[in-house]
């Protein structure tokens, strides 16, 4: 009989071939489709507390078996997924701790990840947990929302306590097979930065949504440039309420300094200071090539 460390040794140098996903919305079921047309073969078993998107990704094709219950998907899996809004999956870390298979991965795509850091140290998961945030997405939600090319060359953040190395490299193995940008941080510093790459571009399409509709402009109205930067106004307020309920220091203040930024500009605006809006686009402009 193998010893705890060699089975251990053995498991961690192991790919991973079967995932469970719970959640089958935009992400969970982009990355359902995208793992049955990878050429690993993957067996993907899948749960939802929705059956619209449960029912869909069977009828799909997309999963080598329907779970019957939330204890049923994390059963016999190499990698368990949880695809579910933030708060969700700080709460299923609770509730999985005594159900996880003794060699299964407990693995998370939740936007934040101090949050569930902090439940996985709480249910002494630690050993078990890699988290990641893939910088993708759709502001639409639901199966019917999900693309089996949605991490193809995406920016994936992946974070993990110093105890679960050994099971970080197989979860990268299986990000790089779907195409994804892997990056590895830390906890803090990933939610810090994702106050000003993430959290601030989407309160700033529905601040930009809110000046326009003040102003009696209609979406059908806008051209493709006030198109594409008010697409993020369409996203779920019930998601963010769930993220920005644990919005990191970082946002309100960059908040503040966006909206002094608009003062000087619409100063510059009144005074006709050409040189001032020249000097900003310039400015911008550099920024945004250099991307």
């Amino acid at each position: 009989m193998l010893s705890a460390q060699t089975r251990t040794e053995s498991t961690a140098s192991a790919p991973i071939r079967s995932v469970g996903i719970v959640g089958l919305g935009v992400m969970g079921g982009s990355l359902a489709k995208a793992l049955r047309e990878a050429e690993q073969g993957f067996e993907i078993v899948g749960w939802s507390t929705s059956p619209t998107d449960l029912d869909a990704a069977e009828s799909a094709g997309v999963l080598s078996r329907r779970a019957s219950s939330l204890d049923d998907a994390v059963a016999d899996v190499d990698l368990i997924v949880l695809a579910v809004p933030l708060l969700a999956t700080c709460e299923l870390v609770g509730r999985l701790a005594g159900s996880l298979g003794e060699d299964t991965i407990l693995h998370d795509v939740a936007s934040l990840k101090g949050p569930v850091q902090a439940a996985v140290r709480t249910n002494g998961l630690e050993h078990r947990w890699v988290g990641a945030h893939p910088m993708c997405g759709s502001e639409a939600s639901g199966f019917a929302a999900a693309r089996s090319d949605l991490y193809d060359g995406a920016r994936v953040w992946i974070v993990g306590d110093d105890f679960a190395e050994l099971n970080m490299g197989r979860v990268e193995a299986l990000w790089r097979s779907l195409g994804a940008d892997l990056h590895r941080t830390d906890a803090s510093a990933h939610d810090e930065l994702m106050g000003l790459a993430s959290h601030l571009p989407q309160l700033t399409a529905n601040l930009l949504a809110s000046a326009l509709a003040g102003a009696g402009v209609s979406a059908a109205e806008l051209g493709p440039g006030g198109s594409d930067v008010t697409r993020l106004a369409q996203s779920s307020p019930e998601i963010w309420m769930d993220i920005l309920s644990h919005a990191p220091e970082s946002l309100p203040h960059a908040l503040r300094r966006l909206g002094s930024e608009a003062t000087h500009l619409a100063d510059a605006l009144d005074a006709g200071d050409l040189d001032a809006l020249r000097a900003l686009m310039e400015k911008t402009r550099g920024w945004r090539k250099g991307s």
